[in-house]
């Protein structure tokens, strides 16, 4: 797939090095980023990269035959870009998840595991962390992203 130099939000390779835990296969260094990507394709907020590599694409994805993750990997390169959005959500993305979206995903991760690259991969979590992003989401077009 061709890429262009658009914003980078995430890199499956950032979450990957020295500090990542040897037990892990690298797949899980792409968890969090594959349930955004997943997440804002399922709402039509996928752009024209994700939809032409994979017609149906969204049905796949709520039908759990297919991941966020495999669709980072597989589509995206692993890299979480501007190209992977349309353009409301290059702009969500964009406002929200650098400042926001680590620290949510986290606030719903077990504290008993040793790190969040130990969440699974589940449809459980996915669910989960999808109805902070509709909320957070719906914040952001009333204009009150972050607002205590």
């Amino acid at each position: 797939m061709g890429r262009h130099d658009g914003v980078t939000y995430d890199d499956a390779s950032w979450h990957t090095g020295s500090d990542f835990p040897e037990e892990l296969d690298t797949h899980a260094g792409r968890t969090h980023i594959g349930m955004f990507l997943a997440w804002a394709i399922e709402r039509g907020l996928g752009g024209e990269l994700v939809h032409e590599s994979q017609p149906g694409l969204a049905d796949s994805l709520r039908a759990g035959t297919l991941t966020g993750a495999e669709v980072l990997r597989d589509t995206c390169d692993d890299t979480l870009s501007d190209d992977c959005f349309s353009e409301t959500g290059r702009a969500f993305a964009g406002d929200y998840y650098e400042e926001h979206y680590l620290d949510d995903y986290v606030a719903l991760s077990d504290d008993r595991l040793p790190t969040i690259y130990h969440e699974p991969n589940s449809p459980e979590k996915y669910a989960r962390i999808c109805a902070v992003l509709d909320r957070r989401f719906a914040e952001w077009r009333r204009g009150e992203l972050g607002a205590a």
